[in-house]
């Protein structure tokens, strides 16, 4: 009899198994379609950009390299998908799939050893931050399979670090940080690695246990009807909806850890990769530099407004965003959108047009950042889909009385328009009207999603009228309570700005990441400040309690030793202990999901300043403790 359970745990511990690994499988898959493309776009920018720099012969035939790889991905993709079955999704092109991977990681790879110019240093920024940019996408594509993340990790790296010591001199340190950089990869990737496996796990196990209570529920069903035992029925039911409830707790938790683990291993490098540009943008380069380091900005903010859109829409579904109502201008709001997307119109030879009724408040009541988030994502859209073409954004009244304004907002464009068939979708989450435009245009297909549920939860109607190839008229309606304007008058005066100047005093920085105290020691010397470097929370109490010129803390919230929730915890026991002044506590850190800027205050920490940090955000947080110092 034992051995017959035993047996039966065995096969079912090897199905459980077998279920993860092609989990595993499927989403490595299903993630490479879209790196592909990205691996794709890199390599014809970095051809473009090397051209020049390096042998054409060589450029040339390395592009045919990486363009043929990438067009045998998306055809074994495509053939994959038409092909699709049971029994074939996961082995279809499997083995080559994986070839083709690392084709590609051999295509970055040789580009590191054979494109790098020895004597162009843009060039070898670009290649430097388009190969850091290939390994921190290919961790979130191949984390699920750490083997495979680990060999693209060592091919992409490994021929780049080769390089600089061969070249010696001035670039040996930097081959050594290639080195240090590879290693950091290797233990983010592993972290990944671990947290996606437990949620895999967990979700298995939550799948077993609901079909075992399920089973146990039928035939305590029998059973009761049997024993005709109502009362005793209704117990085991309400226990097993509490197992099922607290399963789905759980699990709720699991994606939520999951998600903030994601947030922050991406912000951290991402911190060190926006903070590292901000400084460049402030020094002294030619046009051409500038340009460069202004796209390389650009695409940065571009993958961290990726990173929020998903956040956003995380907490949207658990309901957990909140929205807040404070005064704003509507035209005002219209007329900044614009001028932010103006650049991106003119690229696509688009014009941007505003239509604004004059019957429109001067200050309404609502949560201008979100308005901003829902203008910004269907005029984003239009701009994507048009080109040579027309956009305008036009606000209306539809009603009004002495207390509520019902503003309808139009987007509209000349551009390819969307099929009628293609409509009932176009809100859902990660979808677009159809995989050419996913292709061409890209795109996660969140964008519209997030607009959807945040016009639902200001309780307006969304809606687009459009034909194919007639362009498109995205609408929402939404009710807005209208401001008096002496009360407005009274708000802006309370919160008009005052000129920063430099500041006074010494910062303790509390950082264990290398890049990041770099990038924050070049933010506090721009501001004027003297600073001491402590690697975690520990060092940072033996600082705080030894010497006493500080006048402020950064302080990091994940660190070795003792993180900093726990070191300003302990600052705080010994503030009390001996009587101390309080100590300002400023957390600048890469937890930025739904609720970590309360637990920063609630560990005693005095203000919140999330990563990647700006330069100006960062001055003006710190101008609330510190004295201003004289200007030259």
């Amino acid at each position: 009899m034992l051995g017959l359970i035993d047996n039966k745990a065995n096969t079912e511990n090897s199905v459980h198994h077998e279920q993860i690994w092609r989990e595993q499988v499927k989403r490595v898959e299903l993630n490479a379609y879209l790196s592909n493309i990205i691996s794709l776009v890199l390599a014809i920018i970095t051809s473009f950009l090397l051209a020049g720099s390096v042998s054409g012969s060589l450029l040339t035939g390395w592009l045919v390299f990486m363009l043929v790889v990438s067009a045998a991905r998306m055809a074994m993709t495509m053939i994959k998908k038409r092909n699709a079955s049971v029994e074939l999704e996961y082995d279809l092109f499997g083995p080559w799939s994986i070839v083709a991977i690392v084709l590609t990681a051999a295509g970055w790879g040789v580009s590191g050893f054979l494109l790098f110019p020895a004597e162009y240093p843009v060039q070898q920024l670009v290649i430097g931050f388009v190969l850091a940019g290939i390994v921190s996408a290919g961790a979130t594509v191949m984390a699920p399979v750490l083997k495979l993340f680990y060999t693209y990790l060592v091919i992409v790296v490994t021929p780049l670090s080769a390089k600089l010591f061969l070249m010696g001199g001035e670039f040996t340190p930097l081959a050594f940080m290639v080195l240090g950089y590879l290693v950091v990869m290797l233990m983010i990737g592993l972290r990944m690695h671990k947290n996606i496996l437990s949620a895999l796990e967990l979700r298995f196990h939550n799948e077993s246990l609901i079909k075992f209570m399920s089973q146990a529920r039928n035939e305590s069903e029998d059973l009761n009807e049997e024993l005709e035992a109502g009362i005793e029925q209704r117990k085991r039911v309400e226990k097993e909806l509490q197992k099922a409830k607290e399963a789905a707790e759980a699990a709720s938790k699991t994606k939520s850890e999951f998600l903030a683990n994601m947030s922050h291993e991406i912000r951290t490098p991402m911190n060190g990769i926006l903070g590292t540009l901000q400084l460049l943008q402030g020094s002294d380069m030619s046009e051409s530099q500038k340009e460069y380091v202004s796209i390389a900005y650009r695409s940065g903010e571009s993958l961290l407004s990726l990173l929020n859109d998903i956040l956003d829409f995380s907490k949207i579904e658990a309901g957990k965003l909140e929205l807040e109502y404070i005064p704003f201008d509507v035209k005002s709001l219209v007329k900044e959108i614009l001028v932010l997307l103006q650049q991106k119109a003119e690229e696509r030879k688009v014009e941007l047009v505003s239509e604004l009724d004059e019957k429109i408040p001067t200050h309404i009541l609502g949560d201008s950042v979100r308005i901003r988030q829902i203008l910004g994502n269907l005029l984003t859209n239009a701009i994507k889909f048009t080109e040579d073409g027309k956009v305008t954004v036009r606000v209306s009244v539809l009603e009004e009385d002495e207390k509520v304004t019902r503003l309808k907002f139009e987007i509209i464009d000349t551009g390819i328009g969307i099929p009628q068939e293609a409509q009932r979708k176009l809100f859902n989450s990660f979808t677009q009207a159809d995989g050419s435009t996913t292709r061409k245009y890209g795109g996660t297909g969140l964008g519209l999603a997030i607009v959807r549920q945040l016009v639902t939860m200001m309780r307006g109607r969304l809606g687009v009228e459009s034909e194919a190839g007639k362009g498109a008229t995205f609408w929402a309606e939404i009710a807005f309570q209208i401001v008096d304007e002496d009360k407005v008058n009274v708000i802006q005066d309370e919160k008009a700005p005052e000129e920063i100047l430099s500041l006074q005093g010494k910062a303790l920085l509390v950082e264990d990441n290398p890049v990041n105290q770099v990038v924050a020691k070049k933010m506090l010397e721009k501001v004027g400040l003297s600073y001491e470097v402590a690697n975690n929370g520990e060092e940072a109490i033996k600082k705080l309690t030894t010497e006493h010129d500080f006048d402020v803390v950064l302080m990091d919230c994940q660190m070795p030793v003792m993180d900093g929730y726990e070191a300003t915890q302990k600052l705080r026991d010994y503030e009390n202990e001996q009587q101390r002044q309080r100590m300002p506590v400023i957390a600048m850190t890469a937890n930025a999901m739904e609720g970590d800027k309360d637990k920063c205050l609630a560990a005693g920490m005095d203000d919140y300043v999330a990563k990647p940090v700006k330069q100006q955000s960062l001055k003006e947080t710190l101008a609330k403790y510190l004295e201003a110092g004289n200007t030259d």
